[in-house]
């Protein structure tokens, strides 16, 4: 070896320094930490359930709040595990959960198949707030975890994109049901569907483009 090559060798290892490991963990903590955040601002905004506050809450929400919290962590947890690529096992844990969280709008559209429910079973006015806060509170959860991947290689920024959408959406719905007094299914099938689905695309579509090395 020449002694212009092993000094061009040197001078580049001379410059490199260790990177420092990305823990899934942490991103999990952001995940659960702004979905907290996003709680608090909802009791402060528009207060809690009214069952809720008295210690009696109906069993539908905790279903729901237990759904969509599983749902939420799940994908959280396959996105985050994205930012180190060849490491572990791919993870599909997320899939169950949005099985069973599918469960919801697939009794409504089944019930509303043998008997169509009443405008009022959809109260358009309430879900649009719904939809809107649950909305509001998901992009600050997935604008958080898109900020966390950036740190790592994502090798599929498509597939991080669909599940950041799913999490921060179902994670933001999440934070809004501590607040939602309604417990019928219709309403549930409908609305805290909607948040999750156009989470997920606008995931698909903005995070690739913010992660993509």
């Amino acid at each position: 070896m020449s002694n212009l090559s092993k000094s061009l060798i040197d001078g580049l290892v001379d410059e490199l320094e260790p990177v420092k490991t990305i823990k899934p963990t942490a991103g999990l903590l952001v995940a659960g930490g702004l979905t907290l955040t996003a709680m608090a601002a909802v009791a402060t905004a528009l207060g809690v359930r009214n069952d809720l506050a008295m210690g009696m809450a109906d069993e539908m929400f905790f279903l729901r709040s237990g759904i969509l919290l599983m749902l939420g962590l799940a994908t959280a947890f396959a996105a985050v595990n994205l930012a180190r690529p060849g490491v572990g096992n791919l993870n599909r844990g997320w899939i169950w959960a949005l099985a069973t969280a599918s469960l919801f709008p697939i009794t409504a559209v089944i019930m509303s198949l043998i008997n169509t429910p009443p405008v009022e079973a959809l109260r358009p006015t309430q879900g649009m707030l719904c939809l809107a806060v649950s909305m509001i509170s998901a992009l600050g959860i997935g604008s958080g975890l898109t900020m966390w991947l950036r740190q790592g290689a994502p090798t599929s920024p498509e597939r991080a994109g669909w599940l950041v959408g799913i999490a921060s959406g179902a994670l933001g719905a999440a934070a809004y049901n501590i607040y939602c007094p309604f417990n019928d299914i219709y309403y549930i099938g409908l609305w805290f569907t909607l948040p999750v689905l156009a989470s997920a695309i606008i995931g698909r579509l903005v995070v690739p483009k913010l992660i993509r090395w």
